[in-house]
């Protein structure tokens, strides 16, 4: 049995989780290419309006599990995506680290994805479009997906 204190721990220090040191450059560098960047999450509005007020700039657009009534990897939080954007799936790469939540069903909807894989976890490379190790080569690898592809 848990106690409802236990229970709570997580959501209490919810504030002081890190943020990976590599993530604000990486932000940083896609959006000095031009990208429009958005978030996809298994949180519920609350505890991403905290981890949203950490980051140096907001984000475009941030999908919640409370706001689609699901987590992932279940296909809500990217239908509301492609929804509330009308982004064609071929113009969308999706990055991510957890290979079960976002890169497999990502690859199931017909949305290209850089595995951020920093646990070199041994899935299933081949789901990814682009398979990175450091979030310093995410830039590269979302502009070599679509190297060539636009004029």
């Amino acid at each position: 049995p848990v106690s409802e204190s236990d229970a709570r721990a997580l959501e209490r220090s919810w504030g002081s989780l890190p943020i990976f040191d590599d993530v604000e450059s990486m932000l940083a560098e896609l959006r000095r290419h031009g990208w429009r960047l958005a978030v996809l999450t298994n949180c519920d509005d609350d505890l991403f309006e905290i981890t949203h007020r950490r980051f140096r700039r907001p984000f475009d657009l941030f999908v919640t599990a409370e706001r689609v009534r699901a987590y992932k990897p279940a296909p809500w939080h990217f239908r509301a995506f492609q929804r509330l954007t009308r982004v064609n799936r071929c113009e969308w790469v999706h990055v991510a680290c957890s290979w079960y939540h976002d890169i497999a069903p990502a690859h199931e909807h017909g949305v290209q994805t850089v595995w951020l894989d920093r646990e070199r976890t041994g899935e299933v490379a081949s789901y990814a479009s682009a398979r990175v190790f450091k979030a310093a080569e995410v830039s590269a690898a979302v502009e070599s997906i679509f190297d060539g592809c636009y004029v």
